[in-house]
């Protein structure tokens, strides 16, 4: 019996490591596949489907803050108030305030279109305009659910990166709407942000 359970294990052992590979080729073959279309349409987000669920791909940002004096200089009390020094060398900031520094230093807002016209223009109702307004937070994913759950359906990716773009460019003008230009020049020498890729699948458990 004892012999019988070492075997099986092996053999388990030896299928996962199987699977686990196949699906890192899978994977990096749908990246690919993403970040094409991702490029050559200077999105963001991208669900691939399948007939069982979506493959999702992120471009996400590495943030760090490299010379804290220059954002106090050109910040004052906001940069006080909304970043704490750790011993380790670390900055924790609010994430409100990480996500408006990264859209900024990035140049990653607009308010081109705003969020009105483009449920106006994708059918919602007055009535649905309005909940759903209030609830936008410029999330892919969390967006897509909302909208999806008001009957809009499609990939959307165009309608929410416009959405993704104009609630960065709210949080911008927030905490940067009153700074000079040499201000804001300060404040993007002040931190770096590195672009990276996050994938993951969605399906039903």
């Amino acid at each position: 019996m004892i012999r019988a359970l070492v075997d099986e294990a092996i053999i388990l052992d030896r299928r996962i490591k199987e699977d686990k590979k196949r699906l890192d080729e899978i994977k990096a073959a749908l990246t690919a596949h993403a970040t094409a279309e991702m490029d050559n349409k200077n999105l963001k987000y991208h669900q691939v489907y399948g007939e069982t669920g979506r493959f999702n791909v992120f471009f996400k940002e590495k943030f760090e803050i490299d010379r804290f004096d220059m954002l106090r200089v050109a910040l004052g009390e906001l940069a006080d108030g909304k970043i704490s020094k750790k011993y380790e060398v670390k900055y924790d900031v609010d994430s409100k305030f990480k996500a408006a520094l990264i859209a900024l230093y990035k140049g990653d807002y607009s308010d081109a279109v705003q969020p009105l016209i483009i449920l106006m223009e994708l059918g919602l109702s007055a009535t649905q305009i309005k909940g759903v307004t209030r609830k936008l937070k410029g999330d892919y994913l969390s967006d897509k659910k909302l909208l999806e759950s008001v009957g809009v359906q499609g990939d959307l990716e165009e309608e929410l990166d416009a959405i993704r773009q104009y609630k960065n460019w709210e949080m911008v003008n927030r905490f940067f709407g009153d700074l000079e230009d040499e201000q804001i020049i300060e404040i993007k020498r002040a931190i770096f942000v590195e672009d990276g890729i996050s994938v993951g699948l969605d399906y039903e458990k």
